[in-house]
């Protein structure tokens, strides 16, 4: 992996953790960013999905994934705050010491509060906007949102580990990549395989279940089922970017044993082998 990535990460948290420390509110604005484009990209890839749900067609799901993507491009060159990407940028900034750990869990903190507040005010603006106020247009949203609701909690957990894996995947592998058209097409295939794979991500829960919350939906969808899906997926979503990506390639960027060192490491059980077949 290229030197240039790590020093990129941590760059980005430190400035990340700056914004915090200076300026809280406007952190917390562009936290509420990430939840606005996610909804953005929920809206659209529900729109494309709802005719094949309704015809019973097994592309219901792809077309679902196709484009969900367009959310993760808008908060990276947005600069937008995501929750889920910041457990691998603190972890790997953290672990390298250029920053320390309560830096990372206030921002954390910080990211998710934002995240909330962000997915509660878009789902008040679609509310306010009539759009689902006809349940024939949310029949697939309303599906699937039920459907996450009441999963078994280690099953959230699970999935949200390897949803995490891969959204931060989609984030840390671009950064190895030079042109911003191959950036925005690897990010579109590595969020579209998390969608359609049916993993679970914290902050697009978020603006689904507030955003069903507010239009007229099923008995199956409460906020008590809410809060039973996002507990496990966010403790699921932390361990899938701080450890599957940011411990990982941390490890990895560790530099392997010295050529001199492991020449003279040869050498002495040679010759310690050499001093025992004497005996």
């Amino acid at each position: 992996m290229k030197k240039e990535a790590y020093e990129e990460i941590n760059a980005w948290a430190v400035k990340k953790s700056a914004i915090l420390k200076n300026n809280p509110i406007q952190y917390i604005v562009k936290a509420m960013l990430a939840s606005f484009f996610i909804g953005f990209a929920i809206m659209l890839s529900f729109k494309l999905a709802e005719p094949f749900f309704d015809a019973g067609s097994p592309a219901t799901v792809l077309m679902l994934g196709a484009f969900f993507g367009i959310a993760l491009v808008l908060i990276i060159y947005g600069s937008a705050e995501l929750f889920t990407g910041n457990t691998m940028y603190f972890t790997m900034s953290t672990m390298s010491g250029k920053t320390t750990w309560k830096d990372s869990l206030a921002v954390l903190a910080v990211c998710y509060t934002g995240n909330l507040l962000g997915a509660v005010f878009f789902a008040l603006f679609i509310g306010a906007a009539g759009i689902y106020n006809d349940p024939a247009n949310s029949q697939y949203l309303m599906d699937v949102v039920s459907h996450k609701m009441h999963y078994p909690a280690s099953e959230l957990f699970f999935k949200a580990i390897l949803c995490n894996w891969i959204v931060c995947l989609a984030v840390w592998i671009p950064m190895q990549m030079k042109g911003d058209m191959e950036k925005i097409v690897t990010m579109l295939l590595f969020v579209m395989t998390f969608v359609v794979a049916g993993f679970e991500h914290s902050v697009a829960n978020m603006v689904l279940f507030s955003l069903t919350l507010v239009v007229p939906h099923p008995e199956a969808i409460s906020i008590a089922s809410a809060i039973h899906n996002l507990i496990p997926v966010t403790i699921g979503n932390i361990i899938g970017g701080s450890v599957f990506v940011g411990m990982v390639y941390m490890y990895l960027a560790k530099p392997a044993a010295k050529p001199e060192r492991a020449a003279k490491e040869r050498i002495s059980i040679k010759l310690l082998e050499m001093s025992k077949s004497r005996r």
